[in-house]
Order: C-alpha cells, then structure tokens, then sequence
C-alpha cells in the first residue's frame, strides 16, 4: 500500500484524498446534525477550531516556531477571510432557507471554482471535465426538486457564500509547496475563533456529557478532514478535484435515509444515480491523466 501510494501520480493522490475527505466530512455533518439541537453552532465552531488547534500544535511539537513563517501572508489572510465569510454564509443560510435549497446552493461552490481555476489559476479545463461538473450540478438540483424557494435575501447570502466558499478551495491550489498544512489551518484558526467568540457567549449553553463528547469527535474528525482536504488541493488540480464533492450529497442522502429515517423520493433516486456516474467518471479521468503522465515520463 506504501509503494503503491509513492508510486502514484500527485493527480490521483489528490483524487483519492479527495475521497477520503469527502467520506470525513459525511461523518462529521452528522455529527454535527446530532449535537446541533443543543448547542449553537457558534459554539460547535469554536470549539471545533480550538481542538484543531491544539492538535496541529502536538503533531508540530518542537518545531512551533515555525507553525506561523508564510511565503505569503497575504494570502492567508485572504483565504482566513474568505473561510470565516464562508462559515458565516453557509450557517446563515442553513439557519433560514430550506435545507435541501441551501444544499443544493452550497454545490454550486463547485461551479464558481471551475470557472476560477480557468480564470485565475491558469489550469487548463477541458470540456469534458466542464461537461462532469455541469452534468453534476444538474444531478444535485434534481435530487433537491421540487423544493419549496426562500427569501430572495437569504438566497443571496448563500450564492456568496458558494462564491467565497470556491474561493478558500482556490487560495489552498495557489499556495507554495513550502506552505504546511499546518500552517493554512493555524491561519485559518487565528481570524475564525476572535470573531466568533462573541456570539459564542451571547448564545452559550453549557453542554451536556453527551454533546461534549460529541464535540470533541466534531472537533478530531474536522481536523482529519480539513488535512485530507488541503492535502487533495495541493496534490491536484482544483478544477478536476471539485466535481468528487458531489459524492458528499449523495452519501448525506443514504445518511439521512438510514439515521434519520428521512424519505428518498423519485427525484431524488435519478439525481444520485447522475452524481454517482458522473463521480465515477471524474475519478477515471484522473486515473487516465495519472498514467499518461507516467508514460509521458518512460517515454
């Protein structure tokens, strides 16, 4: 497994790190549909960051000096901005849009990096790969209709937050290899908990036994989500990466179904089914570059 994972191409290790964080993040949404009933989601942030913290600070250990050096302090401030807007937007519109509208407006993010990595970060998307993410969408806004719509003010919210929610995938694929994961995250860390630390207090309530167990899982399997998913961003482009998040919606869908006992409607059945294909295509894809490039390199 060791020599298979050296052996393999940056592409399809960022695939595969995609994945894993895809198959994280599911766990830590239920999680955090669990313990969201007694605790405010201010809290379940912070929280979750200060645990993140302290244990980039263990795995770093003696070398924490060098936990804050940056070849760009610009830009981690831009993307400690863009992430804190973007938790900001996306609990906003959680708390008062329909759930299904706001998830199916949070994967548009998808779309808005697409463009962006063409845009700003030169990569070279080709129309297949726009086709995958086009046809994705189109899966997800299946699975979700017909929906009840929201106040047009929130929905503008969460279109901003899509759009500032591309933008921290976007700044991760432009840093330096030199920038440590570590690094991005304490960034991250030091603008997110400041800001929400007051209405953190204003809406505090003292958890029970149960939620701060269920907290502090919130908080280890967010810090092993977070590295898979800085860890994919680096290893491969962001424009080729952002369609296998689709996956997440689809496993939330059978989460729901089998935690929640919520209903999988007819609708909802055809978009996976789209979401699925279109996943499964993006990964060959990515295994299909991987062994051109090593051809490329025999050759």
């Amino acid at each position: 497994m060791v020599e298979f994972w050296k052996s393999s191409s940056p592409m399809l290790k960022g695939t595969w790190l995609m994945i894993a964080s895809v198959l994280i993040f599911t766990v830590l949404l239920i999680l955090i549909r669990l313990v969201g009933t007694g605790v405010s989601v201010f809290t379940v942030v912070v929280v979750r960051q200060v645990i993140m913290q302290v244990i980039i600070l263990l795995v770093v250990g003696p070398n924490i000096g060098t936990l804050l050096h940056t070849s760009n302090l610009r830009l981690q401030v831009w993307r400690s901005a863009l992430a804190l807007a973007s938790t900001l937007a996306i609990y906003v519109s959680f708390i008062y849009l329909p759930l299904a509208l706001a998830s199916a407006i949070s994967f548009s993010a998808v779309l808005f990096v697409t463009m962006g990595a063409s845009i700003f970060l030169k990569e070279k998307v080709d129309l297949r790969t726009w086709a995958a993410t086009i046809i994705g969408l189109a899966g997800v806004i299946i699975m979700l209709s017909p929906r009840e719509g929201g106040e047009l003010f929130y929905v503008l919210i969460a279109v901003g937050g899509a759009v500032v929610t591309a933008g921290t995938i976007l700044t991760v694929r432009a840093f330096l290899p030199s920038e440590t994961i570590s690094t991005v995250l304490t960034y991250q860390g030091m603008l997110v908990v400041p800001v929400l630390i007051v209405p953190m207090l204003l809406t505090w309530q003292m958890p029970t036994l149960t939620e701060w167990l269920l907290l502090l899982l919130i908080g280890l399997v967010s810090t092993a989500g977070h590295w898979t998913f800085v860890a994919a961003y680096r290893h491969a482009e962001a424009a080729r990466l952002a369609p296998l998040d689709f996956l997440r919606l689809v496993l939330l869908s059978l989460a729901g179904l089998v935690f929640f006992e919520e209903h999988l409607e007819p609708t909802l059945l055809v978009g996976m089914a789209i979401v699925v294909a279109t996943t499964f295509y993006v990964i060959r894809s990515n295994a299909r570059n991987a062994a051109a490039l090593v051809a490329e390199k025999i050759a």
